[in-house]
């Protein structure tokens, strides 16, 4: 077998979008480099973090609500208001963010090495659509995989696009579609229909039936209704949602190009401004998106702009990652080296909370769905990512990549 030159590369070493590497250093200077970047590990890690409690909360709440929200108390209510208010949409935005980012440290580390970039990514991107395609039938069906890997074909195809056309189309996509959306709403005086009018409480039910019967094939059954249905019963916020996850993908490889991501120590003035404006002013929009998960559901002007407040998330999402870029290139304690070894681990411990998960709710496992709170909740989520970031620090000490990192690298050269 003929050896591959992006496999033995030192550049390529340990490259994975999900699990970075090393990054090439900014503006075309790619030097050799054979270390990984901690920093952008750990961001993975905490990202991880809130897309595990959100995953673990909607597991439950997207079917059964209405029992768990009986019982609240009113500390509990100020739990998922918080929850809402820091980490909802606003993990699965960093995670995409992040996702950009190892694109363009793999494209560049293909310019440096002089090898082909189109036909190594294309097999990435359909190995990760099988991950997500297994996940999502098989696992959990609120999988983000499946829109990566085909969101990524349109990314690979603008990878020759300059640094200000990634920025600035980037910026359009995460900005433009909540605000578009909004205003048609407004025009309209009502919702933007969907291709198919299946009310909530209806598909709650039938979530509800699927995933507290015994019977494994009921879950598979409605995980498979679920993921090819999600466009159609819940249509301008799927592609509101889808476009926004492409301009992230932008962003996240602009910041690579610029290197502000990268060596975020030589951009320090530009990341605290982008904290100092953006976290503010995401913590504000998000106070106005999360109205209806706690019961608000205006119409007309207020209701419109409750739709347009959806660009609290990427915003919210960008000025974490300012924060905790600088935070994390300069810190070397416990906290980063747990969350960073998370990060290297992000597929696999993504997919084992899906697993885990499922398994402790649903009537095939342990049938716990109508056994916890919303408090609870939230410590299960918080306690799943703990040990699985434990694990992976421990795994990390025998193999330098995940089980299913593996299997990607090996799917994938």
């Amino acid at each position: 077998m003929r050896p591959n030159p992006l496999r033995q590369s030192a550049q390529y070493r340990s490259g994975e979008p999900m699990a970075d590497a090393a990054a090439p250093r900014p503006r075309g200077d790619y030097g050799p480099v054979t270390d990984r970047i901690g920093h952008i590990d750990a961001l993975r890690g905490l990202a991880l973090l809130g897309v595990i409690v959100m995953n673990v909360g909607s597991m439950v709440m997207s079917v059964n609500a209405g029992h768990v929200l009986a019982g609240a108390t009113l500390p509990e209510m100020g739990v998922m208001a918080t929850d809402i208010l820091l980490m909802f949409g606003k993990a699965r935005s960093s995670f995409a963010f992040l996702f950009g980012c190892g694109f363009a440290i793999l494209h560049a580390r293909a310019q440096a090495a002089g090898v082909a970039f189109g036909a190594f990514y294309t097999r990435r991107l359909l190995a990760l659509l099988l991950f997500g395609l297994i996940n999502q039938i098989f696992l959990f069906a609120g999988d983000i995989l499946v829109t990566y890997a085909l969101l990524g074909f349109i990314l690979m195809r603008c990878a020759a696009w300059r640094d200000s056309a990634l920025l600035k189309a980037g910026l359009v996509l995460v900005m433009a579609p909540p605000l578009v959306h909004g205003l048609i709403e407004l025009i309209l005086g009502h919702p933007v229909p969907d291709l198919v009018d299946l009310p909530i409480a209806e598909r709650m039910a039938r979530g509800l039936e699927a995933y507290s019967s015994t019977s494994y094939i009921d879950a598979i059954r409605e995980n498979i209704m679920l993921g090819v249905s999600r466009h159609a019963t819940a249509t301008a916020p799927m592609i509101v949602g889808d476009l926004n996850v492409l301009g992230l993908f932008f962003l996240g490889c602009w910041s690579v190009r610029s290197g502000i991501l990268t060596e975020p120590r030589r951009h320090v003035r530009l990341l605290r401004r982008l904290a100092w404006w953006l976290i503010p002013a995401g913590l504000v929009i998000s106070g106005v998106n999360m109205l209806p998960m706690l019961g608000a559901r205006p119409g007309g002007a207020a209701g419109a702009m409750i739709t347009a407040s959806a660009i609290a998330a990427p915003v919210l999402a960008g000025g974490y990652i300012s924060a905790l870029a600088l935070y994390f290139s300069g810190a070397r304690g416990w906290l980063s080296s747990l969350l960073g070894a998370a990060g290297r681990l992000a597929l696999t411990n993504y997919l084992l909370s899906g697993a885990i998960g499922t398994w402790v709710f649903y009537g095939y496992g342990l049938g716990a769905l109508n056994s916890f709170g919303i408090t609870e909740l939230t410590l299960f989520g918080i306690g799943l990512f703990l040990a699985l970031a434990l694990a992976s620090r421990a795994w990390l000490r025998f193999a330098s990549h995940g089980p299913a990192e593996m299997l990607w690298r090996r799917l994938s050269y």
